[in-house]
């Protein structure tokens, strides 16, 4: 029985001894980042950091306003396409963002179809592009828009009802 309590004496004393000396090269460590951070936080700022800009950077600032940053439209521009002739009319569009918009177009007065970019909605003629107001077409390979009629409101006053 006095042997094993001498080994775990030993055991005790070594387990200690790697204790301290875990403990104190935490101390030591912490000293010195406290150091370094003080002396950081405690330097002189007497002279402001120097920006230099170069011809490169000059350059591009300069020819910012000519550039598209948003990218160019992938649609002609509207005012130089002729409105179209054929017997087609817009009933409805339904504009998304994400590149999934339909529109409704009646031929020569019958019942609307809900088309999409890429289709074709009579012979020799698909849909370009779509617009919030304004189908862009591709006729027979000459751009044509169609516009969408839109009817003004007509409010008429409300019919009082008669008293017997």
């Amino acid at each position: 029985m006095l042997i094993t309590s001498k080994w775990q004496q030993k055991l005790l004393l070594i387990t200690m001894i790697v204790l301290f000396i875990a403990v104190f090269i935490t101390a030591v460590y912490s000293i010195w980042q406290w150091r370094n951070d003080w002396i950081l936080a405690h330097q002189s700022t007497a002279t402001p950091p120097v920006f230099t800009k170069s011809n490169q950077d000059e350059n591009i600032i300069n020819t910012l306003p000519d550039r598209h940053l948003f990218g160019k439209s992938a649609s002609p521009s509207l005012t130089n396409v002729p409105i179209s002739s054929l017997q087609l009319s817009v009933t409805g569009i339904i504009k998304m963002n994400d590149g999934q918009s339909k529109v409704s177009i009646s031929r020569a007065g019958a019942p609307s179809k809900i088309y999409k970019v890429g289709d074709v909605v009579t012979s020799g003629v698909k849909i370009y592009d779509i617009t919030a107001d304004t189908i862009v077409l591709e006729n027979d390979g000459r751009m044509e828009k169609l516009p969408m009629v839109r009817e003004k409101l007509q409010f008429k006053p409300r019919a009082l009802p008669e008293n017997p």
